[in-house]
């Protein structure tokens, strides 16, 4: 039992050094980016994807003042939701619209989602606020300023 034990604690105490972050493997986005239009998200979180983050290109770290952006460069075919530690970068043709989700307070936390909406009716979450209601102000201002539809889900209960 004793050995096992050894066994055990080396194998567990040698993994700490080894664990990586998301952020550790976030790619180089090496090609050049223009943004074209933009919109402040207020100073929210950018969540991660393997297939979508990277990071946060040059171009648009000078934009940002701390902020959450989501910006479209039409000439390059790419939108993006950018902070200063991150970017979800995604092909133009594959974005359908977004989707915001509101959680009600119940017996659990309220939340907000904001989402961008993928082919094959697959979503991708680009953000997560834990405030009911946090992206709803910048609806409008989304789809006037990108020209992207901005659907909301039904509400319901943390339960």
């Amino acid at each position: 039992m004793k050995a096992l034990l050894k066994i055990l604690s080396k194998f567990f105490s040698g993994q700490d050094n080894q664990i990586i972050t998301s952020e550790e493997l976030l790619k180089e986005y090496k090609w050049k980016v223009e943004i074209d239009k933009f919109v402040e998200i207020g100073s929210n979180r950018v969540n991660y994807s393997k297939d979508y983050s990277f990071q946060t290109p040059d171009e648009i770290l000078k934009l940002l003042n701390n902020n959450t952006l989501l910006w479209v460069d039409e000439r390059n075919n790419l939108l993006g939701f950018s902070n200063n530690e991150k970017s979800l970068i995604i092909p133009l043709r594959d974005v359908k619209g977004f989707e915001i989700q509101n959680i009600l307070p119940g017996r659990g936390p309220g939340e907000s989602y904001f989402s961008v909406c993928l082919p094959n009716s697959k979503y991708l979450i680009l953000s997560i606020a834990s405030n009911t209601c946090n992206f709803d102000t910048y609806a409008a201002k989304i789809s006037g300023t990108l020209g992207v539809k901005v659907a909301f889900a039904p509400e319901f209960y943390n339960c």
